[in-house]
């Protein structure tokens, strides 16, 4: 009954909208309708300002150029266009009333000495992001269409990655997320034409940008300071992804590349783009259909470490000394395809428009491993066989008209993303005894000293499990949104707009993770015969007779006791592995392997882990609701006022579980006391708001904003899943009781432009972010309280302590502040040679600290009647002062380009420090990244108006990825090669 009520509530609004046309004719005031272009190119030029001379009527353009302005008096006026770089123009105009009247308004670009100048490629694309971030209401940087079009990127993250304050994570040398002034990718929010892409991230929030390709885009905009009509869940910012328009005319792009990736010798990436567009019924209807297709080699090899804590003799100091290492060869391949439908049909007063995006993003890999595990004494080899698929989509209808006295918009929208990764395969052999010379490994031991120190021995060297997995993970959500704005005047000085709105989101997400093999094959049966070995050669014998022998594979296994690796051995081999510092080991044969899995299967000795096969799993329900309502004031033309506030409600329910492992004789099995858990939470938010925008003079801008944003908890945080080891001295608890962080942040933006010196911006932020959420560990004892929200029964504390892992809200708040400079600039006029010189340069200084919160155990007053005497447990919080994880304290983009007639290059250098990745007790514990420093180019030449060749080298200086932990730099955690790669290709535009 209530959905009724709200599908009548809209009708009703929506009827009485309509039926106010008739008033808009009878008005004394007239409309004045119309495009600004380009007059060399007829290019539309978006974000240009039209406003009628000596009053506060105006509009600025959309991205097709066209522009509205509503309520004009009636009478003559002088109207003015004016647009970032080009001439201002002023022509006489006659407004009558009841009447709406069209101008095309052709501007031409600035002049040297009498001559026009001709806007290059790449200065167009600057242009078009300066101007709409000048025009913006908010705190924004901007990727223009011009600029994604010229020379486009691989995927939207790269795309993104050159504005200030943006930083790049990266998996096998592409772009996949972004943070913004160092804020962690999932703080942000993610939008296709203002619609939220839901989350792909396996545990958090954060969205894989590198599912978009960029040729589908007509823009990027990343905006810095909410305004009370966004989502507030946008601690980091709000990256909004525009879709292309359909043009005025047929037009259809077509783009084939191929490339090379150094690291694996391989040929075999390409890129395929097209798309087409079009306008029907007099141009009513329009419509834009795209598709994209590519697959690159994202090869990596990979370096992981492990270490543990020791405390030196004599001063008492923690050291940390290499306790594992891990090395990965990668061999992987990504391919996307993707395809959008964009239709968008003109009414009075505005359109009505449906549109759908699918991407997908489908990978795999083979992968070669190296397991040196020094603190126990085992030296692993594995081979594993990944692979997956990872979709997005997005359909949304709307609906917007503007009656001059009022405007709307609605929409509806479901979206969608789909994680599905079956069969993936896991082999390992493992050396048990005698693995390594521990005793020579120190403090003082680099990692790249440990594979000396290995003792090997195939003959010992067994086979130890065989998996395969499955994960599937799904998240869809539905929205509904109405937004009304009423304009209001008083004089020509003084007018401004009343914006109210509501939106409504549905979300249901469900990870599922299945786990079935046998582990522990090298320990054989119960009754000391290996049967499960028994088993699967004589299968083997059976089915594969040219490659396997009962007697002989049989008579092997006898004689060592174990499945010894020396009978499936590769004779691959790498030299340049790790840039050569460390050697690849063992690498087994993965037909061999694939036949000893199906093996397993069909023998039936393969088991269901329970604990793999539900321990993580969860599935749950979202409710959101939001309102808001807010102003802008205009006072003249230098002057804008924007308040507002924002109520925002959520209700979530998870469903998951909680258990007690179970181990006999080394082999996992039915876990104890295995229950399903539902919890619910409740929040809800006000959240006040306010921009002030003032121009004391035409080239400058200065903007101030006071706002608040939230974000919430990740799935894994909350999710019920409650677990303890077989030891009872280790457990792992999310917590269902955790609330939102919630921010205040305080921006100011200063931004001077002028025609020889550009745009030149300089930003200072700062945010203080309450109840963030952080992971802590501390010992559970008798006595010793348990968080709420934990779902722990008493039962498993009685004769255990063990070492627990959650997540809680940090009591103390965490401070970011910091400063971006930015400046953009083309130099038009220069001689003509170095006129299609174009530079872009920002820098970002980031400060952060955050107090986390540690517990840990001290023992209190004696317990009173206590024979002997006994002391109580208690609980101590302490702190320590650290910064916030992702965040680097510099980050530095410049890019050159110079276009000369046909020709464009592009040059771009990105540096950023080293960024906290995981925040330990003490700082000789911590985990963070090295500094990041890489070269890209990229070259185009056209061949007449209509062909492109192009080409594009990245990493030029075949920079790895590195993370360290603690202050020095001889102690790696993580490193990743990913080398040099180019595209070359060819574009062609009927």
């Amino acid at each position: 009954m209530k959905r009724r009520l709200n599908v009548f509530g809209i009708r009703l609004i929506l009827g009485a909208m309509m039926s106010f046309q008739p008033f808009v004719y009878a008005s004394p005031f007239g409309r004045i309708t119309g495009t600004v272009f380009d007059s060399q190119t007829n290019e539309p030029l978006p974000s240009a300002n039209v406003f009628i001379s000596g009053t506060n009527y105006g509009a600025a353009t959309d991205l097709r150029g066209q522009f509205v302005i509503t309520q004009v008096p009636a009478g003559r006026h002088n109207l003015v266009a004016r647009y970032i770089g080009y001439q201002e123009k002023t022509m006489a105009v006659q407004v009558r009333a009841g009447e709406t009247l069209d101008k095309a308004i052709g501007l031409d670009f600035q002049s040297v000495e009498g001559e026009v100048v001709v806007v290059t490629a790449q200065a167009e694309g600057q242009i078009r992001a300066i101007s709409e971030q000048l025009a913006s209401n908010t705190i924004a940087n901007i990727v223009s269409e011009a600029r994604i079009k010229e020379l486009p990127d691989v995927n939207a993250a790269e795309s993104i990655g050159r504005l200030p304050g943006v930083s790049i994570q990266r998996s096998g040398g592409e772009a996949n997320k972004v943070a913004i002034r160092g804020l962690s990718p999932k703080y942000n929010t993610v939008t296709v034409n203002g619609v939220r892409v839901p989350a792909t991230g396996g545990d958090d929030r954060s969205v894989d940008l590198s599912l978009i390709s960029s040729s589908m885009l007509a823009g990027i905009s990343v905006k810095k300071a909410n305004t009370p009509d966004m989502d507030a869940d946008a601690i980091g910012g709000t990256v909004d992804l525009r879709l292309k328009e359909a043009a005025d005319r047929l037009q259809i792009h077509v783009s084939a590349q191929g490339g090379y990736n150094r690291l694996q010798n391989c040929y075999g990436n390409h890129n395929f783009t097209g798309s087409v567009s079009n306008r029907f019924m007099n141009s009513r209807l329009g419509m834009i259909a795209s598709i994209n297709s590519d697959k690159y080699d994202r090869s990596a090899d990979k370096f992981w470490g492990d270490y543990r804590q020791t405390t030196e003799a004599g001063t008492g100091l923690t050291q940390i000394i290499a306790s594992n290492i891990s090395l990965r060869e990668e061999n992987v391949t990504r391919g996307r395809t993707g395809a959008s439908l964009l239709l968008d049909y003109r009414i009075p007063y505005g359109k009505i428009t449906a549109n759908s995006f699918y991407n997908r993003l489908s990978w795999d890999g083979l992968f070669r491993i190296d397991r040196m595990h020094v603190f126990d004494n085992r030296h692993y080899y594995e081979l594993e066989k990944r692979g997956g698929t990872t979709s997005i989509f997005t359909g949304t209808f709307g609906m917007e008209q503007n009656f001059d006295w009022i405007r709307y918009d609605l929409s509806a929208a479901r979206t969608s993303s789909r994680t599905n990764n079956p069969g993936e395969r896991a082999w390992s052999f493992v050396q048990e005894n005698n693995a390594f010379l521990t005793a020579r490994i120190d403090p003082y031991t680099h990692p790249n000293e440990i594979p000396a120190f290995a003792t090997v021995d195939s003959n010992n060297t067994g086979l130890s499990s065989m998996y395969i997995l499955d994960t599937k993970r799904h998240e869809n959500e539905t929205s509904f949104q109405l937004n009304a704005e009423i304009p209001f005047r008083f004089g020509n000085r003084m007018d401004g707009r009343i914006k109210l709105g509501g939106k409504f989101r549905w979300l249901d997400r469900m990870n599922d993770e299945e786990r079935d093999g046998r582990h522990g094959i090298q320990y054989g049966g119960s009754t000391g015969v290996n049967t499960i070995l028994t088993a699967v050669l004589q299968n083997l014998a059976e089915e594969h007779p040219d490659r396997w022998n009962w007697q002989s594979d049989s008579a092997l296994t006898r004689q060592n006791g174990i499945f010894p690796i020396t009978r499936v051995l590769s004779d691959y081999r790498r030299s340049d592995f790790l840039d050569g510092e460390y050697p690849l080991g063992f690498v087994v044969d993965q037909t061999l392997m694939d036949q000893m899995m199906d093996a397993l299967f069909e023998s039936g000795e393969n088991r269901r882990y329970a604990i793999d096969s539900r321990g993580r799993d969860y599935d749950g329900i979202e409710r959101y609701q939001a309102g808001y309502i807010m102003t802008e004031l205009n006072l003249g033309k230098h002057l804008t006022l924007l308040p507002g506030i924002r109520w925002e409600g959520d209700f979530s329910r998870y469903s998951g579980q909680r258990y007690r492992e179970l181990v006999v004789n080394n082999i996992q099995e039915e876990p104890k006391e295995f229950d399903d858990i539902t919890t619910e939470r409740n929040n809800s938010f006000w959240l006040p708001m306010m921009h002030l925008m003032v121009s004391p003079t035409d080239w400058m801008k200065i903007r101030l904003a006071r706002t608040e944003t939230l974000t919430r908890p990740d799935y894994i945080h909350y999710a019920p899943i409650t677990w303890i080891n077989s030891q009872q001295n280790y457990m792992r608890a999310a917590n269902s009781a955790l609330k939102p962080a919630h921010s205040k942040n305080y921006d100011i933006s200063v931004s001077v432009y002028q025609n020889h010196v550009g745009l030149f911006s300089i930003s200072g932020f700062h945010k203080t972010i309450d109840d963030l959420i952080f992971q802590t560990s501390y010992k559970l004892m008798a006595g010793v309280p348990v968080l709420p929200g934990l779902n722990i029964p008493d039962s498993w504390l009685v004769g255990a302590a063990p070492q627990m892992d959650t997540y809680i809200n940090n009591t103390k708040p965490a401070i970011y502040q910091g400063f971006e400079i930015d400046w953009q600039t083309y130099f038009w006029y220069l001689p003509p040679i170095f006129r299609g010189v174009v530079l872009n340069m920002n820098y970002t200084r980031i400060y952060s600290e955050i107090e986390k919160i540690l517990y840990y155990n001290n023992q209190g007053d004696i317990i009173p009647g206590t024979r002997p005497p006994r002391r109580e447990n208690v609980l101590i919080d302490s702190s320590r002062v650290a910064r916030m994880p992702d965040q680097p304290a510099h980050i530095f983009n410049v890019t050159l380009g110079y276009d000369f007639k046909g020709f464009s290059a592009r040059l771009s250098y990105l540096y950023q420090t080293n960024r906290v990745t995981f925040i330990s007790t003490e700082p000789a514990l911590d985990n963070f990244s090295g500094t990041y420093a890489r070269w890209d180019l990229t070259f185009q030449q056209r061949l007449g108006p209509r062909i492109q060749l192009f080409s594009n080298f990245t990493n030029l200086n075949n920079r790895p990825d590195q993370n360290f932990r603690g202050a020095a730099l001889t102690n790696p955690t993580y490193t990743e090669y990913y080398g040099f790669a180019m595209d070359a290709g060819i574009r062609y535009r009927f």
